[in-house]
């Protein structure tokens, strides 16, 4: 959970002359990362049947990165007055607003792209007295035989 949190939410601070600024951006992140993980879990209950069916994980890094670029867009074009109904919900009447939302993602955007495992390079085998023979580049610039 730590190396993902630190990742994605880059909550490792850059100094630590504040250890108390870097206590607290910890525990923000923390939260934002509980935040992001109820989120990734209405997404992949929303998106079941085609991540199934494709074969898909869904992505906490490009849920974040979302998140961070959609953000100060939503905040200027939403007024105020609009979020001030937002919270007064219930735990199971947020859960079905996250999972009607959840349906409506294009999963296309927030699966994981997977490293395709390493091709395993055979190494060319050389002798030993090959290896250690040498030539010097005068030599060779001259066109002398070794």
């Amino acid at each position: 959970m730590f190396g993902e949190l630190e990742a994605v939410l880059e909550s490792e601070g850059r100094s630590l002359g504040q250890p108390k600024a870097a206590l607290l951006a910890f525990g923000v992140a923390v939260m934002a990362y509980n935040v992001l993980s109820v989120v990734k879990a209405a997404v992949e209950v929303g998106q079941e049947e085609e991540a199934a069916k494709r074969g898909w994980q869904v992505s906490t890094f490009y849920i974040a990165t979302e998140v961070k670029a959609t953000y100060s867009g939503m905040m200027t074009a939403v007024e105020p007055q609009e979020w001030s109904g937002q919270g007064e919900e219930s735990a199971e009447q947020l859960s079905e607003v996250l999972l009607e939302l959840a349906k409506q993602v294009k999963l296309s955007t927030l699966r994981k792209h997977p490293r395709a495992a390493k091709k395993k390079v055979k190494k060319g085998y050389v002798s030993a007295e090959e290896a250690r023979k040498h030539v010097a580049t005068a030599r060779v610039l001259k066109g002398e035989k070794p």
